[in-house]
């Protein structure tokens, strides 16, 4: 198999050699830069924790945006609310308070951290074989030419 690979790459045409050679180092720099991004996205995400981390709270805009329920308090509309508007005031209220332990305080900085953490894994396990596998072809072709 090894010789049959050989002798295609032998009787290739030059045109076709660079086209070859050009596609090679394309799909190696396109999986560099996405390995880098995503050691990039890994760096800033553990310097915001470790190292800055009022850096983090500010980022976030889910973590500092408060749905429209300002001052809605059960006491002031339950005296003056029919059984299915009270209903709703329950579940309105049971909502508020579920939104506000999920997206307020270090559960939402949690939530979004991880996140980015599983975006930049991703995407240096999916890069990184892909630039590993070109950059071995192109150094095999380039040590058979000398």
């Amino acid at each position: 198999m090894r010789s049959t690979l050989h002798d295609l790459r032998k009787s290739m045409t030059p045109k076709t050699k660079l086209i070859r050679t050009v596609y090679l180092y394309i799909a190696a720099l396109g999986s560099l830069i996405f390995v880098a991004s995503g050691t990039g996205m890994l760096i800033n995400t553990g310097l915001k924790y470790y190292v800055f981390p009022k850096a983090e709270k500010g980022g976030y805009s889910q973590c500092n945006q408060q749905p429209p329920v300002y001052g809605l308090e059960k006491s002031g509309y339950v005296a003056i609310s029919t059984a299915d508007q009270k209903i709703q005031l329950e579940n309105l209220l049971n909502d508020y308070a579920q939104w506000k332990q999920n997206n307020t305080g270090e559960e939402c900085y949690i939530a979004q951290r991880q996140s980015t953490i599983v975006d930049a894994l991703t995407m240096i396990v999916i890069a990184l074989p892909i630039l590993l596998l070109h950059w071995i072809i192109i150094k095999k072709e380039k040590a058979e030419k000398e």
